[in-house]
């Protein structure tokens, strides 16, 4: 059976850190095939348009085709502010153009756990108690 193929959209502050790492770790073991704009090959395709096109054409013919060529789109926020940079946004742009799914890898866990009181009070605010 044919793999999926994920576009993994993510920040250059992302690229070549743990960060990066346990994204790729997660997105293997759905069992996707991934699709890294970190990748000596994106990077010479993007480095070989720079200044000789505009910005927003070798984005397009870089990251737009990169990402039209796949299935899905994972894509990770930024994980101090939890917000999209631009080239991100621009990726999860191209998916919704291309009518692709777009899948959010979650962040912040840690600091988005509720105790048990917690989770009871939110319930009761929430009207469900």
């Amino acid at each position: 059976m044919k793999k999926l193929k994920v576009y993994y959209a993510h920040s250059v502050a992302i690229y070549n850190t743990p960060q990066e790492e346990r994204d790729i770790a997660t997105l293997k073991a759905l069992g996707f095939e991934i699709v890294n704009p970190n990748s000596p090959k994106i990077e010479a395709q993007y480095s070989g348009m720079l200044g000789k096109v505009p910005y927003e054409v070798m984005f397009d013919e870089v990251f737009g085709n990169a990402v039209r060529a796949c299935d899905l789109v994972a894509f990770r926020a930024i994980p101090s502010s939890n917000r999209i940079g631009s080239g991100v946004a621009l990726e999860i742009t191209y998916a919704e153009e291309a009518e692709l799914p777009i899948i959010e890898l979650p962040g912040c866990l840690n600091s988005r756990r509720m105790t048990v009181e917690e989770t009871k009070e939110h319930l009761r605010e929430c009207g469900h108690r």
